[in-house]
């Protein structure tokens, strides 16, 4: 992607970002995302098809970010610490995003970004069982995945939807209640579920 191409991406991804905030994705229109990104709408259209589509693809590619940053790469590390700095970075992208989430999560006839979670720490808990990382406690690996990103997902509906949330507290929250199996649990919540 060229530079000019790359800086109106930037700025439409924050237009789309401050729109969410205060309105629901599928209520936004491609005009008014160029408008507010100082782009034409067929600039727009070079980097998406919809307002919902792209607002998905800038909070994807921030979460990938984060689990690349952290899971990928060379398979040798200390897997604890890996996954809690990825658990706490994703908590921290949850928290600058957090009306644009509540409004989705809240909300049971729409799934967008709670599947869009679910997907990215499904994802997530696959490669960690791809690495040796976690050892899975039944053959399905998808099984594992799913049973611990929706969970995750559900978990991070509540504490977003409070108005005092702790980091830490909801992390140490998530080493309680993680499965036995899950091995990098900490006493203390340093290691958590969300990845």
């Amino acid at each position: 992607m060229d530079a000019r191409a790359r800086r109106s991406l930037e700025r439409l991804s924050a237009a789309v970002l401050e729109l969410a905030a205060d309105n629901a994705p599928e209520t936004l229109s491609v005009s008014e995302v160029a408008r507010c990104a100082g782009v034409h709408r067929s600039t727009f259209y070079e980097h998406s098809d919809s307002p919902s589509a792209l607002l998905r693809s800038v909070l994807r590619d921030e979460l990938d970010d984060a689990r690349e940053r952290h899971l990928g790469g060379p398979a040798a590390r200390d897997w604890t610490a890996a996954v809690g700095a990825t658990t706490r970075e994703v908590l921290e992208h949850l928290e600058r995003h957090r009306s644009v989430y509540l409004r989705s999560l809240a909300s049971p006839a729409d799934g967008t970004l709670r599947t869009l979670l679910a997907d990215h720490f499904a994802a997530s808990v696959l490669l960690l069982l791809e690495r040796g990382a976690v050892p899975s406690p039944v053959t399905d690996p998808q099984l594992v995945a799913r049973y611990v990103a929706e969970g995750t997902v559900g978990a991070l509906s509540v504490w977003l939807a409070h108005e005092q949330r702790d980091l830490d507290s909801f992390l140490t929250s998530c080493a309680q209640l993680a499965p036995s199996w899950w091995p990098l649990r900490v006493a203390g919540g340093g290691g958590g579920t969300p990845t």
